[in-house]
């Protein structure tokens, strides 16, 4: 460990997020960026402020969330990364460390994000599922769900599967890639675009899944040409969404 100018690292990082409030710190809450933000007060002897490539809610999973931080005292990646993992708890773990340039932002260098939602049908819980998809039991019409999804891929404003108090001064996002895979009994929905809105994967899965189920007759495009949250679906659950991956080149 030495002191030199200030270095910004990147952090990628994994968690179960179902025992916490959401990534962001919240007063009198548990959150992952309080517990990681703590760990590295222990490591740096000092207050560090993280900047995550976006902020996932109550209950959200990451396998690669990426953070960055700055701080003038330098650790070879390795020694700082098995450090913190032995302070974080055990559902937060430090997957790499790297030394990035000083411009560089976990959120606004991204030029990718790739997100993941699990489900399984069912009329009756599995606890095993339950731990990392969520539960449909009624009937879908597979097919359409497949096509409904992948019709959102390209540029579109998603005003009506997005939250309605998403901060964002645009809800113009471009998709490039949605993908249904079975292994077994659950289904996994993968989704890689150039960001996401508040909630906005979660509205599209429960879009989604009423359109499969004849609750909802129009489609996703008619839908999105409307830009009026009300005619959407519910917001499905968190359990079962997971940040997979965030690029940068």
């Amino acid at each position: 460990m030495i002191r030199s100018d200030d270095v910004n690292y990147l952090l990628t990082i994994c968690y179960d997020g179902s025992n916490y409030k959401g990534w962001q710190v919240q007063p009198n809450m548990i959150t992952v960026q309080g517990e990681l933000e703590k760990a590295l007060k222990q490591v740096f002897k000092t207050d560090i402020k993280t900047i995550a490539s976006g902020r996932t809610d109550t209950g959200v999973s990451a396998l690669g969330q990426t953070v960055n931080f700055y701080s003038d005292v330098v650790y070879k990646e390795y020694p700082l990364l098995t450090y913190l993992n032995t302070i974080l708890p055990s559902d937060i773990r430090v997957m790499k460390v790297q030394y990035v340039p000083d411009d560089f932002n976990a959120r606004f260098s991204s030029k990718r994000k790739t997100y993941a939602y699990n489900f399984y049908l069912s009329k009756l819980p599995n606890p095993y599922y339950d731990k990392f998809a969520t539960r449909v039991w009624y009937q879908l019409d597979m097919e359409l769900l497949e096509k409904e999804l992948q019709s959102l891929i390209g540029v579109h404003d998603f005003t009506t599967l997005s939250s309605v108090d998403t901060q964002a001064d645009s809800k113009v996002r471009e998709i490039f890639d949605i993908k249904l895979v079975q292994s077994g009994d659950v289904y996994t929905v993968y989704f890689t675009g150039n960001g996401f809105l508040k909630n906005m994967i979660r509205i599209i899965m429960g879009t989604a899944f009423d359109i499969a189920r004849g609750k909802i007759k129009a489609n996703m495009l008619e839908l999105l040409d409307k830009k009026d949250r009300r005619l959407g679906g519910k917001t499905a659950s968190p359990i079962g969404l997971v940040l997979v991956e965030v690029n940068y080149v």
